[in-house]
């Protein structure tokens, strides 16, 4: 009885963990576990390329993880499915199986869902199938057939230690620098009206410290690059939360963490910790307003978050807040008033997301108490509220995409507040000037900027810096320009080292009297940048006001270059002759182009040296 579990990811990244598929085939008893596989699809395919791709298996079942982002997709690609090969039984589990059952049955001609948590639920089905068993009463199980019956309560585990881990059982593949999903917990102690994460059931349920020190131990043994740690209030209680990070620091302290966090629970001890470890903490903040976020069950003391991210930010913790725009009794100015409190605190990212009105929250069963219109498929978005109006939307949408762009994309939280502050403008004013100078000035179409996630770094650097340059002539402080123009340049390049690939010699670097037959170029993680004052200068009083700095720094226009090397960052001047040297490496070059202009024996010296620490690399021959 072959089966398929077949999860459907956002995109291919270090995130695209098949984790909910992994913990179903690791629950099965051994015989129906190898005759399981496990399959990645991903957006981008054709659907007839995708039933292929799961029809090539001869499969008897299919079963598929739904979320938000892959539901219509899944369940287009299921009636395909049917038509193709009408004797498969399709099936589906996860949130919006969970939460929506008959519609997504229904929608997709599957013949069965699953509700709540799958393993135990998903191994007892599996196991009636293929004994041919009557899978009435597994538990949390809803048929095609029992369409009339009341809905079966969602499966819960209340002991997490009888589900066996997919990472130690090898059902997912670990792979040196790989990403992983890592399960610490499930539930949640909070009720928040707009989210799904407590499921139903309130509580917290943290898997066994044993097998979570085992998991850790085999990431750490297989050098995993970083870990994505699923536990929507890690710190909830705070003592929960420090018994994990010690055992991070203990077992795993050189893999990069992405934590989410509840800023209520953040006390000196926990941030001393989270500072110990390379990792970055996403906090959820919604709304700055604390009488829009009481009826969604949630509170805001804006002092003692103040503090603490003040806190973070002086150990040296790279952290992001969130925010929501269509809440209910909030409107477009309640969520500048909201930007501008998260954009004063120098996160290192702000992720702000439309209000989603998700099937089986408690904003979707009470949407007309709340006054809301929302889309009726997924991904759900607001319509419309009492107080937020479709054009207060459309505002607010276009602020949030100036922010992605300018501040999120454009690696802003280093100079941003300084710009703000030379101008005379708040966070929120600043982004929106922006938004409309793109548009006016730069004319560039509506649509295009609110697809920010196709804009290049390097784009959004150069239109940054043309922006300001606008705004400092237009308040006539042009003395100005050069100052900031560094100060954007000096933190982007910066911030790209961070993201680059290591610096590496050619691991093939022929002897050195083959180089003259050949042609060379710039390493693509080596960056060259000029600037208008001493690198060194501008390093010492960049976090002073631009006024300030104007006044401190001498013009001493120059080269630098950025590059890690064994995940180092180095910046460092570079002299006139190996700049130009380098430079000309930006297109393939022969030695003799490469040589131009420079006296024989300091250009050998300059070429030998950068082949050899990997800044140039041969490429043909010449």
């Amino acid at each position: 009885m072959p089966i398929l579990i077949a999860t459907l990811h956002v995109r291919p990244s270090a995130q695209a963990v098949s984790l909910a598929a992994g913990s179903l085939k690791a629950s099965l008893p051994a015989e129906l576990r190898r005759q399981t596989t496990l399959v990645d699809l991903f957006p981008d395919t054709a659907i007839e390329e995708l039933v292929q791709q799961l029809l090539e298996h001869d499969p008897t079942i299919i079963a598929f993880p739904l979320y938000l982002w892959n539901r219509t997709q899944i369940l287009q690609l299921s009636r395909k499915l049917r038509q193709k090969k009408p004797a498969l039984i399709l099936l589906a589990g996860g949130p919006e199986a969970s939460a929506d059952s008959r519609k997504v049955m229904l929608e997709g001609l599957l013949d069965g869902v699953i509700r709540g948590e799958g393993e135990v639920s998903f191994a007892e089905l599996m196991t009636r199938l293929s004994s041919g068993e009557s899978t009435t009463g597994t538990v949390g199980f809803l048929a095609a057939t029992d369409y009339e019956d009341p809905l079966p309560a969602a499966a819960v585990c209340p002991d997490l230690s009888l589900i066996p881990s997919p990472w130690l059982t090898g059902q997912l593949p670990l792979e040196e620098n790989c990403g992983v999903l890592w399960e610490v917990a499930r539930g949640c102690r909070f009720n928040c009206a707009f989210c799904y994460d407590a499921k139903g059931h309130q509580g917290v349920r943290p898997f066994p410290e044993e097998r979570l020190r085992e998991e850790l131990r085999l990431f750490a043994k297989h050098q995993v690059a970083q870990i994505w740690i699923l536990d929507s209030t890690f710190n909830a209680p705070a003592e929960r939360g420090k018994k994990l990070l010690q055992m991070l620091l203990e077992l795993a302290p050189e893999i990069h963490y992405h934590i989410e966090a509840k800023a209520d629970f953040l006390d000196t001890e926990t941030i001393d910790l989270l500072a110990q470890l390379s990792c970055s903490v996403q906090i959820g903040l919604q709304s700055a307003t604390a009488e829009v976020l009481k009826p969604l069950h949630r509170s805001l003391f804006p002092q003692q978050m103040e503090q603490r991210l003040q806190q973070m930010t002086a150990g040296g913790i790279t952290f992001g807040l969130d925010l929501i725009y269509g809440l209910p009794g909030d409107n477009h100015a309640g969520f500048v008033d909201s930007l501008d409190f998260t954009l004063r605190l120098q996160p290192n990212q702000v992720d702000i997301f439309p209000l989603a009105v998700l099937p089986g929250t408690e904003l979707f069963d009470k949407q007309e108490e709340f006054g809301i219109q929302g889309e009726p498929h997924p991904p759900y978005l607001l319509r419309t509220n009492k107080t937020y109006s479709e054009h207060d939307l459309q505002k607010s949408r276009r602020l949030a995409t100036a922010t992605d762009i300018f501040y999120n994309r454009g690696r802003a939280v280093g100079f941003f507040l300084q710009l703000c502050h030379v101008l005379k403008l708040s966070p929120s004013h600043f982004l929106d000037q922006f938004s409309h100078w793109l548009q006016q000035q730069k004319e560039i179409a509506p649509q295009k900027i609110l697809a920010a996630e196709n804009w290049s770094p390097e784009e959004i650097l150069s239109l940054q810096q043309r922006y300001i340059a606008d705004q400092l002539r237009s308040n006539k402080r042009t003395k100005l320009i050069n100052v900031a123009q560094d100060l954007i340049a000096y933190h982007f390049f910066c911030a790209e080292t961070v993201l680059a690939d290591d610096c590496q010699p050619d691991s093939n670097l022929p002897a050195k009297n083959q180089w003259g037959k050949l042609r060379w170029r710039l390493n693509p993680a080596v960056k060259i940048q000029h600037f208008h004052f001493a690198l060194e200068d501008l390093e010492v009083v960049g976090g002073e006001p631009l006024e300030k700095m104007f006044r401190q720094l001498i013009s001493e226009p120059g080269y630098a270059i950025f590059l890690r090397q064994q995940g180092e960052v180095i910046i460092e001047s570079l002299d006139e002759d190996f700049a130009q040297l380098l430079i000309r490496a930006t297109t393939t070059a022969t030695m003799r182009q490469l040589r131009k202009d420079l006296d024989l024996p300091t250009a050998d010296e300059l070429l030998e040296f950068a082949a050899t620490q990997g800044l140039l690399l041969p490429v043909e021959p010449a």
